[in-house]
């Protein structure tokens, strides 16, 4: 059996799938995330700060430490490389130094990846599915039917740009006024009329959410597939989050507790995703782009 890796760079952290498939299907080997977001994210110029390189360099050599048995390797980098003046240049840099291209991919691949991704192993034949992907950089939400994608849109909004617009530790009514005026401009309504049948968010804070709400003792991927957040719980969560300290958050945070600085943002997000569009419930998925690009390469 033949293992592929895919890795994706992100505004926060770079994750990293190492899987293979064979008669009985895909078989997961390792799904790794390396955080490495530090300072700031772009120095005076627009450009990639030294800090930021630093760590994602680093993140990116850690996750392919985990990927040297895979007979193949598939690289690629969406808003944290899109978004600086010298992100194209910087990624030629790393390819070189790494040995391996990094793709930098546009928003509507990123839609229709985390769509395939996020989608994958849901059974809704027929059924129209949409998928909302709150990332640290952008969120995009995607539309379609049986796995293949109708209709996208894209959003310069996620946890860390909220928190660059707002400032950090922040109350959620000033990241909420952000997310609502950012969603009520988009041409989101368009692609959620009609009511998808099944509404999914995808992304490390809806993931960080859905773990605290879990009461889960240690992150376990197979006890939050399609996990339901009520509109309401997630209020009363999300202002209790932006009461805490740093450290209280990271006690609670199982899942990724490095992004405690910003899951009062990501959270205010999603809350303001579901008031704004009309969804009292939302269901959590764990896979993502990297399980999309897996599918799309090597499926």
């Amino acid at each position: 059996m033949k293992t592929a890796g895919v890795i994706d760079i992100g505004t926060n952290t770079v994750l990293c799938l190492k899987a293979a498939i064979d008669e009985n299907g895909i078989k997961i080997f390792s799904d790794n995330r390396f955080h490495y977001r530090a300072g700031r994210r772009l120095d005076e110029a627009g450009n990639i700060s030294s800090e930021y390189k630093a760590g994602m360099i680093n993140a990116v050599h850690k996750a392919l430490d985990t990927l040297r048995d895979c007979s193949v390797i598939k690289i690629t980098a969406t808003e944290v490389l899109r978004k600086p003046k010298d992100g194209a240049e910087f990624a030629g840099k790393l390819s070189e130094e790494i040995g391996r291209p990094i793709e930098i991919i546009d928003p509507r691949k990123e839609a229709e990846l985390s769509f395939k991704g996020a989608t994958w192993g849901i059974k809704a034949p027929g059924k129209t599915v949409a998928v909302v992907d709150i990332g640290g950089g952008s969120s995009e939400l995607a539309v379609g039917v049986d796995g293949k994608l109708k209709s996208w849109s894209g959003v310069k909004l996620g946890a860390v740009t909220a928190c660059e617009l707002a400032g950090y530790e922040q109350p959620v009514d000033a990241y909420r006024e952000i997310a609502d005026e950012i969603f009520t401009k988009s041409d989101f309504s368009r692609l959620l009329d009609p009511v998808p049948d099944k509404m999914l968010v995808v992304g490390g804070s809806a993931t960080a959410v859905a773990a605290i709400l879990a009461n889960l003792d240690e992150f376990q991927t197979e006890k939050l597939k399609e996990f339901s957040i009520l509109e309401e719980i997630l209020a009363l969560l999300t202002e209790t989050l932006a009461s805490m300290t740093i450290g209280q958050r990271k006690k609670i945070m199982v899942f990724d507790p490095e992004r405690a600085d910003i899951i009062v943002s990501g959270a205010s997000i999603l809350l303001s995703f579901m008031k704004i569009f009309g969804f009292n419930i939302i269901n959590v998925s764990t896979n993502g782009l990297r399980h999309g690009l897996f599918l799309e390469h090597f499926s």
